[in-house]
């Protein structure tokens, strides 16, 4: 485990790659285009080159944020992209550590499913919790983070953990598929470059493009009578799947700050995944960071849906010849991309918070990069990574925070 707690340290501790590459700013044309989001201009969100978003147009619920476009300068900004433009997707996740996709084929968000389920009684929630205690199936808790959370099960068509609702199941099915498609589609994207003999590099292997693998949605309630609340009873806690994308039951044993002041939270971490697609309503609370510790502040965008980079990413895009795991930051190219890393915490007096995430997850068996080990006659041999290993021993890390950079202003739920 050592070696893995090493090299995720090493990787993060690097603040800059190597010759990153130029942030370009924004022309006056496509500041004018961010400003036309404030006025209702269909046409702002069309344009041929992404958009740095200002004073957005937010959810309907929106009735907390002071924030105007004076308060806000480009370096402050996620790009926003429009469907049309996912070819531009590498270049982007390079320079920043998540990205607004507007224009793309998903149905409206499945909020209101994620209300109805996380809101049922608790006995209905005692219904849908694994058998095993996944935490990557059916209905979890941490109630020391304020959060729960519930997860589709896409195995027998969705309907195993699920509430007896047709209109829930038919939502929830149909936008995690239109999502798996639409992640599948931006990872299409890494593998259009071309080698020297004219041939495409493959980047992303394609497996990710033909099958769903360990994917999975989850619906999410961050609130503060969570906090409050008596545990669901169980007959034991639940335990972190080999496949979990950090919300494992070690994430969720907080300790209260000593003056007593908590707030709803996610502790700073990245998903275990590829890509995870992200959709909220307010309050926001979501935070990401760049590559050079920098935090974003990440808000629900009407008619738009966050991507953010997942732990695979960085193994698939890795320098060609040298590993992730074996090499740490000598890995890191200009092409690179390092997942993201994020963090909730509920403003102080703000009201619950529901989100929906999808995660794009490979097969466990996938192998996602190669790990030298010497044997006992001394012969330097080379493994395979797998998905599922990567996963388990990662999630066997405790306090994954330890390798992240700038999270300390997040952590612990401090007032914000």
């Amino acid at each position: 485990m050592a070696w893995l707690t090493a090299h995720l340290k090493t990787l993060f501790a690097s603040k800059k790659p190597k010759n990153p590459p130029k942030r370009k700013p924004p022309t006056r044309e496509e500041k004018g285009k961010f400003r036309a989001l404030d006025n209702d201009d269909e046409n702002a969100v069309s344009s041929p080159n992404f958009k740095f978003q200002s004073s957005p147009k937010r959810s309907a619920s929106n009735c907390s944020s002071n924030t105007n476009s004076s308060d806000l300068t480009d370096s402050d900004l996620l790009p926003i992209l429009h469907y049309e433009e996912l070819h531009m997707v590498p270049q982007i996740l390079t320079q920043f550590p998540a990205f607004y996709l507007v224009g793309h084929p998903l149905p409206p968000p499945p909020l209101p499913q994620a209300r109805q389920v996380l809101t049922a009684s608790d006995s209905v929630k005692q219904g849908l919790i694994h058998p095993r205690k996944s935490s990557v199936r059916g209905y979890n808790h941490a109630k020391a983070s304020g959060r729960e959370w519930w997860d589709y099960t896409p195995d027998n068509g969705g309907t195993l953990l699920t509430l007896e609702d047709e209109s829930f199941r038919h939502l929830t099915r149909e936008y995690f598929e239109k999502s798996i498609e639409l992640l599948q589609q931006i990872c299409g994207q890494f593998n259009q470059t071309l080698t020297e003999n004219g041939d495409k590099r493959i980047v992303i292997p394609q497996e990710v493009m033909e099958d769903i693998g360990f994917s999975t949605m989850r619906y999410l309630r961050y609130s503060p009578t969570i906090l409050e609340r008596p545990n669901i009873p169980r007959n034991e806690p639940p335990v972190a799947s080999s496949s979990s994308s950090s919300h494992s039951a070690s994430s969720s044993r907080s300790q209260p700050k000593e003056d007593g002041y908590s707030l709803p939270r996610m502790e700073a971490h990245t998903d275990h995944g590829i890509l995870t697609l992200m959709t909220a309503t307010e309050p926001s609370g979501l935070y990401v960071w760049d590559r050079n510790g920098k935090i974003f502040s990440a808000p629900p965008i009407e008619n738009t849906v966050l991507v953010i980079a997942g732990d695979l990413m960085s193994h698939f895009t890795a320098i060609e010849g040298k590993s992730i795991v074996d090499d740490g930051k000598e890995a890191i190219g200009d092409g690179t991309i390092l997942p993201t890393v994020h963090a909730v915490v509920l403003p102080k007096g703000g009201t619950e918070r529901y989100s929906v995430a999808v995660f794009l997850r490979p097969k466990r068996d996938l192998v996602v990069s190669k790990q030298r080990a010497k044997r006992e006659d001394g012969e330097i041999i080379e493994r395979d990574m797998t998905f599922g290993r990567w996963a388990e021993e990662k999630g066997q890390i405790r306090g994954r925070r330890c390798w992240m950079v700038g999270q300390e202003r997040l952590s612990g739920g401090q007032d914000i």
